[in-house]
This record gives C-alpha cells, sequence and structure tokens, in this order.
C-alpha cells in the first residue's frame, strides 16, 4: 500500500476494514458485537429533534470534557477566589505585564503610561511586543468584567486552559483522532507544566497556549487534502486566516513557531500533492502570520521616542541567547522543576545544577515524552522499511513536524540559525518550543488510541487513566501563587500610597530611589525583584505619578542615571528643583548598597511616612526649604535634561558600558531645548592594545593609549544630538569601551551652591 495526500480520510477508511478473521458478509462476533446488541436492546431515535440533540452532544461532548477537567486544574492551582483584586504573583515579569494592563485603563492603550516615567511619560513603543490582542481582551474586556487589573490578569491566565483544551481537541478531531482520545489530547496539552509556569511567572502571552493547535492545523491542512469542497473549504480556509492572524496579535514567538511549521508542511504538501495545489494556501497563511506582526512593528517604529538613544530591545537581546536558552532533547523528557513528587522534583533539579544553560526548565509530561519518543523511533523504523509497507499518513505528518520542531528547540539549529542571521531576530529562548513538540507527541498517542475504538471500554478506560497520570504529573501546588502573600504586598502598597496620597496635592510626582532601569536592571536589586518598582503605580490611584518605568535608551528615562552618579545631597537640591514632591525610599532594592541608602537617608531627614513592614519611607521634598539658592530653572534642567551618552554607528549598549570591535561613532544626546553652550564631558575609554583616538566635536583629538583612561572634552553641544568619533588603532579584535559618562552643564556659581548644599542637612518636613 502506498501513501495517500489524503491523509485523516485514508486513515479512518482503512481501520474500519474487516478483520481478518471476519468472513464477508457474516456479523462481528467480538465487542463490537455486544455494543451492536446493546444498542437494539436501547433503540436511539435517528431522526427529529432528539436524535438532532444527541448529534450535537456527542460533538460537543470531549470538547466540554477536556475543557471541564483543564479549569478544574487550573482553578485547583490558581483558586483565584482567594486573591480578589491582588496581583497573585507580585514580582518580576508579573508586574511588568500588569502595568500594561495598568495603562489601559488610565490611557487607552498599554504602550503609554502617563503616571509613570515622571515627569515625562511612559513610552513603550521601542520595546517592540505584538501582543496587541491578548492587552486588549484583558484591558478592554476582563477589568471591567472584574473590577480590578490584578483579578482580570488572573482571569485570563485561568481561561487559557480550557481554551487550550478546546483548540487541542478541534486539531485532534481534524486528524481523525476519536472522540475519547481527543480528551486525553485536549487535557495533557492544556497542563503541560511550562503553561502552568507561564501563569505563574508572569509571561501572560506565552500562557495563551490555545493559539498553537490554530496554528498545527494550517501547517497539516497544507499536507492533507480536505475531503470537504464548495462553501466550506472556503470556511475552513477563512477560520485558519482569522487564527493565524490571532496568533501573531497574541505571542510573536508562537507565531515564529507556526511560521516554522507552515513552511515544512508546505514542503511536505509540495511532495505529495503538488507546487500548484500548495503555493496559494501557503503564502497566505505566511502572510496571516506575518502580517499582525509586521504592522504592530511599523507602529512601534512610529511612535518610538525622538530622539532615542536605543531601542530597549536591544539590551535585552542578544545573539548568545540562543545558545544560552536552546533546548536539550534530555532536559524536557525529565520532570518539571515543581512536580509535585519530592524525588522526581529534585532528579530535575540535579540535572539542571549538573548540565549548564538550563534554559527555561522545559518539560513534556511523561504522557508526551512517551508519544515524542515513539514518534521518534517509528519515523526512523519507517524510513529502513521495504517500499510498499504500511504507513500512515497522520504519523507521517506528525513525524516530520517533530524533526522539524526538535531543530528549532536544541541548541545549534533553526534558533541559532535565526539569531546569528538576524542579530538576535527578537527571539532568544527556543527552548520554548518544547511546547510544540509535546502537542505534536500527544496528537501521536491519541492516534494510537484510535486502534482500540472497536473495543469503547478499553479505550475509554485506557484514556481514562493516561489522563490520570496527565493530571498528577503535570500538576502541582508548588505552581500555586500564595495569596497570604500577595495580600499582604497589596495592603502595605495600598496603604503607603494611600498616606502619601493625603500628604501631596494630586498630580504630584514621587522619586523612586534608588533608581533601577527598565526592563533591564543595571543594579542588584535583590531581595526585591528588578520590576518591584511598579507596585507603587499599581497600588495607587490617579493622583500621583512615579518616576520608575521609562525605558532604556530613551533619554525622558535615563536622566535618572545621570542624577544618580551624584551625592545624594545634591540629588535632593535637584530634584526638588525639578518638581518632584516626594522620594519614596526602598530599603529592599537599596540593599546591596548600605553606604549609599545611608547617605541618601542623612541627605533627605526623616521620612514622613513608612509602610507597615518598614521596607518603604516616604520623604517629603519642599521648595521652600531647598539649601542651594541657585536659578531654579538652570537646576531643573540639569537634572531632566544632562547630555547622555549612547551607542553610534559601530557600537552597541552591553550592560553599563558601550562597547564596539572596530570603532566608530559615539552620540551626546540631551533633551534641552537648542542643546547647552557649554558641557564639560568626561567618561572613560578602555583601549585596546593598539590604543584609540578620539575626535571631539570641534575636530580635536584625543589619542588614547592601551588599557583605561579617563578623556574629556569641554565646549558647546548644538542641538539634540552630538557626535564623538573612535578609530580604534591596530584592528586588536577585544575592540574598544566606554563607560563611566558624567557631563557637567551648570555654571560655576550653581556647582559651587550645589556643593555647599552637601553641608547642610536635610530640613525636618
Amino acid at each position: 500500500m502506498t501513501t495517500s495526500p489524503t491523509g485523516p480520510a485514508d486513515t479512518a477508511g482503512r481501520d474500519a476494514a474487516p478483520r481478518r478473521d471476519q468472513r464477508p458478509g457474516t456479523p462481528d462476533a467480538g465487542p463490537a458485537s455486544s455494543r451492536n446488541r446493546l444498542v437494539r436492546r436501547v433503540p436511539l431515535p435517528t431522526s427529529g429533534p432528539v436524535a438532532r440533540v444527541l448529534q450535537v452532544g456527542l460533538v460537543v461532548l470531549p470538547y466540554l470534557a477536556a475543557a471541564a477537567l483543564a479549569l478544574v486544574a487550573a482553578l485547583w492551582t490558581y483558586q483565584p477566589w482567594k486573591f480578589g483584586s491582588a496581583i497573585a504573583n507580585p514580582s518580576g515579569d508579573n508586574l511588568a505585564f500588569h502595568a500594561w494592563i495598568q495603562n489601559i485603563v488610565e490611557t487607552g492603550w498599554y504602550e503609554t503610561g502617563e503616571r509613570l516615567a515622571a515627569p515625562f511619560a511612559q513610552n513603550s513603543h521601542s520595546y517592540s511586543v505584538t501582543d496587541d490582542l491578548l492587552f486588549a481582551f484583558v484591558g478592554k474586556v476582563l477589568v471591567p468584567l472584574t473590577g480590578s487589573v490584578g483579578a482580570a490578569v488572573t482571569a485570563v491566565v485561568v481561561l487559557s486552559f480550557p481554551l487550550a483544551a478546546v483548540t487541542a481537541v478541534g486539531l485532534a478531531r481534524s486528524l481523525r483522532v476519536g472522540r475519547v482520545p481527543a480528551v486525553l489530547v485536549g487535557v495533557a496539552f492544556a497542563v503541560l507544566p511550562d503553561h502552568f509556569l507561564r501563569g505563574t511567572g508572569g509571561h501572560i502571552a506565552l500562557a495563551q497556549t490555545w493559539v498553537l493547535p490554530i496554528g498545527v492545523v494550517a501547517a497539516v491542512t497544507l499536507v492533507h487534502r480536505s475531503p470537504w469542497r464548495g462553501r466550506r473549504l472556503r470556511l475552513r480556509e477563512a477560520a485558519v486566516v482569522v487564527g493565524l492572524l490571532s496568533i501573531g496579535l497574541v505571542n510573536a514567538y508562537y507565531a515564529v513557531f507556526v511560521g516554522i511549521l507552515v513552511a515544512a508542511a508546505a514542503l511536505g504538501g509540495w511532495r505529495l500533492r503538488g507546487f500548484r495545489a500548495v503555493l496559494v494556501p501557503t503564502v497566505v497563511r505566511v502572510v496571516a502570520l506575518a502580517l499582525p506582526v509586521g504592522v504592530t512593528m511599523w507602529l512601534d517604529a512610529r511612535w518610538t521616542p525622538s530622539p532615542l538613544g536605543f531601542a530597549s530591545m536591544a539590551v535585552t537581546r542578544s545573539p548568545a541567547d540562543a545558545d544560552i536558552y536552546g533546548g536539550k532533547i534530555l532536559a524536557m523528557l525529565l520532570p518539571g522543576s515543581g512536580h509535585r513528587v519530592p524525588a522526581l522534583r529534585a532528579l530535575r533539579q540535579q540535572y539542571d545544577a549538573t548540565f549548564p544553560n538550563p534554559a527555561e526548565g522545559p518539560a513534556l509530561g511523561v504522557v508526551a515524552a512517551a508519544g515524542f519518543l515513539f514518534l521518534i523511533v517509528w519515523s526512523v523504523v519507517t524510513l529502513w522499511s521495504r517500499a510498499g509497507s504500511r504507513r500512515r499518513p497522520v504519523l507521517q505528518t506528525l513525524a516530520a513536524l517533530t524533526w522539524v520542531s526538535l531543530l528549532a528547540y536544541t541548541v545549534g539549529g533553526i534558533g541559532q540559525l535565526w539569531s546569528f542571521a538576524l542579530d538576535g531576530g527578537g527571539l532568544r529562548a527556543w527552548s520554548r518550543m518544547h511546547v510544540v513538540i509535546a502537542l505534536l507527541a500527544l496528537l501521536a498517542v491519541g492516534t494510537l488510541l484510535g486502534r482500540l475504538r472497536r473495543r469503547p471500554l478499553v479505550q475509554t478506560g485506557v484514556v481514562a487513566a493516561l489522563v490520570a497520570v496527565a493530571l498528577l504529573d503535570q500538576t502541582s501546588g508548588i505552581y500555586r501563587p500564595d495569596p497570604g502573600t500577595a495580600k499582604a504586598v497589596q495592603a502595605e502598597v495600598t496603604d503607603l500610597t494611600g498616606r502619601l496620597e493625603g500628604l501631596l496635592p494630586s498630580g504630584a510626582m514621587v522619586y523612586q530611589y534608588p533608581d533601577v532601569s527598565f526592563p533591564v536592571a543595571l543594579r542588584t536589586t535583590g531581595p526585591a525583584s528588578a520590576y518591584d518598582g511598579f507596585l507603587p503605580y499599581l497600588y495607587s490611584s490617579e493622583d500621583l505619578r512615579w518616576s520608575y518605568g521609562g525605558l532604556q535608551g530613551d533619554p525622558t528615562a535615563d536622566w535618572q542615571q545621570a542624577l544618580g552618579q551624584r551625592p545624594p545631597a545634591q540629588q535632593r537640591e535637584l530634584l526638588t528643583a525639578a518638581g518632584f514632591a516626594a522620594v519614596l525610599v526602598d530599603t529592599a532594592t537599596a540593599s546591596s548598597t548600605p553606604e549609599d541608602l545611608a547617605a541618601m537617608r542623612a541627605a533627605l531627614g526623616a521620612p514622613a511616612v513608612v509602610s507597615t513592614s518598614g521596607r518603604w519611607e516616604a520623604y517629603l521634598l519642599d521648595e521652600d526649604r531647598a539649601a542651594c539658592a541657585a536659578d531654579r530653572t538652570a537646576l531643573a534642567d540639569a537634572a531632566l535634561h544632562p547630555p547622555l551618552l549612547y551607542p553610534g554607528d559601530g557600537f552597541g549598549p552591553i550592560g553599563n558600558t558601550i562597547q564596539g570591535a572596530d570603532g566608530g561613532e559615539l552620540r551626546v544626546l540631551t533633551l534641552q531645548d537648542g542643546g547647552w553652550p557649554r558641557a564639560d564631558l568626561a567618561f572613560t575609554l578602555e583601549a585596546p592594545a593598539g590604543g584609540a583616538r578620539v575626535t571631539w566635536p570641534d575636530g580635536s583629538a584625543t589619542d588614547v593609549a592601551p588599557g583605561a583612561h579617563q578623556v574629556g572634552w569641554t565646549g558647546p553641544l548644538d542641538g539634540a544630538e552630538t557626535r564623538i568619533g573612535v578609530e580604534v588603532s591596530g584592528g586588536d579584535p577585544t575592540g574598544v569601551r566606554a563607560y563611566g559618562f558624567t557631563a557637567d552643564v551648570l555654571d560655576a556659581d550653581a556647582d559651587a551652591c550645589l556643593a555647599s548644599a552637601e553641608a547642610v542637612p536635610a530640613a525636618a518636613p
């Protein structure tokens, strides 16, 4: 028998053929005969409303069963009724996602936060994400329904589980997987360990795994000819296109993953069905995937702030990340890092500690792992089989897509090629492809269980046992956020901001100390998380504005880094002149630099408000008690519009440094209208063995010997941008680094005034 491109329909027809031990025309003496006798004893209607209801019930039953089990697992894990309006996991990436939803509530869209990055506003367009559909659904639909951002985000996480089960069942049924095995596919896919990790850890877009079965449908329908024709076929294609558009607007990772599957399936369809049969459907699918991503990125580029030092995405992605976050085959076959069995959890922890770069802890679960191993072995055996041997089209397609997905998942595969060719390409954690591999493996398990459909009781029992195994293996109380911690944080921060609102006028600006850059913290923040600066924003009314939340690379945020280089007393004076009404000190975030924390406390005086745990201290600033009598406008401009050093051609941002291999240009940006008539610039240049030459804006040059040396220049900065040239001598591959930039734009009297303020103790509030 040869392989047929019609796929699932052929498989179903072959499996329905009489058994070899059964004579044609004689009744089946096996389990099916018993079932037929039972049906004759209890006649069922074959026409009329009751029959139609029964038919619909049989169709929707596997969807309802899988969705119900997945929903129960999600509710058991997250227990949303215990959190109320509190943020379930008030730390890390979860806070950034909540802040974007809060932006929608207050400004209408997530990329603008008018109460963040004070005295400016958060502009997130330089950190391009494509999750617009998800943000709109949570911010525009769920927040009004639930009454709070915290409850809305918890709701979308919980809802993602039954949605994933429903789409996975739909995919399984489209491949002619039986109704009962399809329930296993839906439940096991919905409760993958990674799904819980994303929901708890704040990667809410990655928790929307329900989009992946839609993508697999788009891929396999290129390989297998549909039995539908005419209007039904057009409706199916329209549904596929709508589904693909939604993938690109939910998560860019999943859009790329599905694009890889579609490209691979197009090759298979070309081989089996011919080039013309798959050309138009393939183009339509690729456009549907790429269009929302491309439009979103174009809009971000259109609304990116100007002047801009660099896109903040540049500091979060590196081509080398494909190695760090690429997957390993054994890693996804092992138990999850949060497994309920301590011994299995310890086994995973031992593996992650033994082998470097454990990525993000990928785990298929035991059922999907068995399906994956079967597909790998089966495909190899099939390749070695004699021509004309029996082949199964659905398993062939699943095996082929699994191999392609494996090439994307593993270190040194498609992910590394993508990163190398596209300089990172915006994606780094290719181990996330294991979710696609799990789905394909579960479909293989469901297909194999179809061989038991002549024995429905046995099939149901096996499926029930495997569902129980999947639920026990893949769910765990470890994934459950702590409602006590969540509510305690909510109560403390709400009380803190409420008392502060009572002391400050409406619209007052609060500076958050210490300065923590976003989205990548350039200082140690432990024991606090890097994004804890969003907490006062999330748990306060619209009366106060907060300094945290501006994006790296944007001068409207990076002025705080320049301010932080000054002594605390000077920071106090400059912040007062800039219009800030208070300083909120996060002692947990500042605990890594205790000397700086002590100096800031001494400069600010006695706190006006202290949070219930003592973590946050709020100090009032009063213009009338300022110690420096210099021109307030000049001080404010120096604080908010300082010259800042950014990479130009040939350089890039690496942490707190700017690095380049062959030299190039450095850029000095300022928000000061017309620039500065005089600026004293200085920074450290680390030159390679051949030395370097710095060419200043006025054409003068400074030769720099090998090693780290401070270089400086004094002169006018005309306009928003000034360029500094750097030439590397000798072609040394180690390149050149610049760091420690400072700029003084005040006159001598203002500098003396600020210096004298350091000797004046802070006035009592």
